[in-house]
């Protein structure tokens, strides 16, 4: 289906200068801190579900923190896509545990 495309107004606050910093260049470094943050944290958020631990208490942030940076390592050996890997994984249950012991 057919979306029309909308306008939205956005406001930036920026060091930079008019000759620096075109609305084009704006929207370009924009983008870029977005993604930066969506690629790091999606697949935390969404794929491991880290904003629902309920783990809040001593070092159990952290820890679930490093163990989720763990499996993504992994995950990322097996292919550069977590759900892609994960589905490789589900089809063949030797080779998630072949990379945590460093046959593959």
């Amino acid at each position: 289906m057919w979306q029309t495309p909308e306008e939205e107004i956005v406001f930036l606050i920026t060091s930079l200068s008019r000759d620096q910093a075109s609305p084009e260049q704006l929207l370009s470094l924009n983008r870029y801190h977005w993604a930066i943050e969506n690629n790091l944290h999606r697949n935390k958020d969404d794929l491991l579900g880290e904003d629902r631990a309920t783990s809040r208490s001593d070092h159990a942030p952290a820890n679930i923190a490093s163990l989720n940076n763990l499996v993504l390592y992994l995950l990322r050996r097996i292919h550069p896509s977590p759900t892609l890997a994960i589905e490789r994984c589900q089809d063949d249950k030797n080779l998630g545990i072949s990379i945590v012991c460093g046959v593959h």
